[in-house]
C-alpha cells in the first residue's frame, strides 16, 4: 500500500491496463515504476494472448538485458533478474513486442538474464554452475540461478492459470511428446499454437532447461531444490530429448 492507503500500482502484473496481484513468492515491479523501461510496442488490444515463450539473454544483468534489447529494437514483457526478481516491461495483454518472430502477436515473452556460455562467466557473478549439454549451443551451458528457475516456474504457473485474467494461455507444453521432452527444435513450432514454448523450439538455443524445470515443478510436483537437481542431472549429457516417463505428471501433451 502507498502512504495514502491506495494500492501500489508499481507492484503486480499489468494486464489490459489493470494491475493484478502477483502470486505468493514472486517479487514483481512493473513499468508504472518510473525507473522501469516500457519497450516500444504495437497495440494488440482485443486479440487473444495464447502463448508464453521462455528466453535467455546471454547477458550478465537485467540492466544489460534492457540495453541490448533497446539497441536491437526488440522487447520482452518480463525479465527475471539473477536474484529471481521480476521486472515487467510491457502490458501482458495489450503490448505486442518483438521477441519471437512470427510468435510475437499472441505471446508473452519471458527473458531470463543468464550468461548462457561459460566464457562469459566472471568472478563474483551469481552464476557458477556449468553442465555438459549436447543439446545446448556449443555443448556447455550455464545454469540459471535457483531463484531464477523458481521465478520462471511461478511465472509460467500464473500465466497459465485463471488468475491471469485477460490472457488465454493453456498449460500445454510445446515439445512434450508423450513423456519425452524436446530440448531443441520442435517440428511445427514455427507455426502458432497455444502453449508454453522454449525459444529453442523454433530455431534458437535458449529456454529449454527452464521449461524442463517448470515442468518438473508444475506437473511432476517436485519441490524447488529437488526440481533444480533433477533438471540439472537429466539435462547433463542429454542430446535432444529427455525421458520423463518415470515421473508422475499429467500436463497436456503437444
Amino acid at each position: 500500500m502507498t502512504a495514502a492507503g491506495a494500492p501500489d500500482e508499481t507492484r503486480g502484473f499489468v494486464v489490459a491496463g489493470r494491475v493484478l496481484p502477483a502470486p505468493c513468492g514472486l517479487d514483481v515491479t512493473n513499468f508504472h515504476d518510473p525507473e522501469v523501461h516500457r519497450f516500444t510496442r504495437r497495440d494488440r488490444s482485443g486479440r487473444a494472448v495464447t502463448e508464453v515463450i521462455v528466453h535467455e539473454s546471454v547477458t550478465r544483468s537485467a540492466a544489460d538485458t534492457v540495453a541490448v534489447l533497446k539497441r536491437r529494437r526488440l522487447g520482452v514483457h518480463l525479465i527475471v533478474a539473477a536474484d529471481g526478481r521480476v521486472i515487467q516491461h510491457g502490458d501482458l495483454a495489450h503490448d505486442r513486442l518483438a521477441h519471437a518472430g512470427g510468435h510475437n502477436g499472441p505471446s508473452v515473452g519471458i527473458e531470463v538474464t543468464n550468461p548462457y556460455y561459460p566464457k562469459y562467466l566472471r568472478d563474483g557473478l551469481p552464476w557458477s554452475r556449468v553442465i555438459d549439454a549436447r543439446w545446448a549451443h556449443r555443448g556447455r551451458y550455464v545454469l540459471p540461478t535457483p531463484e531464477q528457475a523458481e521465478a520462471t516456474s511461478r511465472l509460467v504457473g500464473w500465466l497459465t492459470s485463471p488468475a491471469a485474467e485477460g490472457l488465454s494461455i493453456p498449460r500445454t507444453w510445446i515439445g512434450l511428446d508423450g513423456a519425452r521432452l524436446s530440448m531443441g527444435r520442435v517440428e511445427g513450432a514455427d507455426h502458432r499454437r497455444p502453449g508454453v514454448y522454449a525459444h529453442h523450439a523454433f530455431g534458437h538455443a535458449d529456454g529449454s532447461w527452464l521449461v524442463l524445470y517448470a515442468w518438473l515443478r508444475l506437473e511432476a510436483g517436485l519441490a524447488p531444490c529437488a526440481a533444480y537437481e533433477e533438471a540439472a542431472g537429466r539435462a547433463e549429457g542429454a542430446r535432444r530429448v529427455i525421458d520423463l516417463s518415470d515421473l508422475a505428471g499429467g500436463g497436456t501433451v503437444a
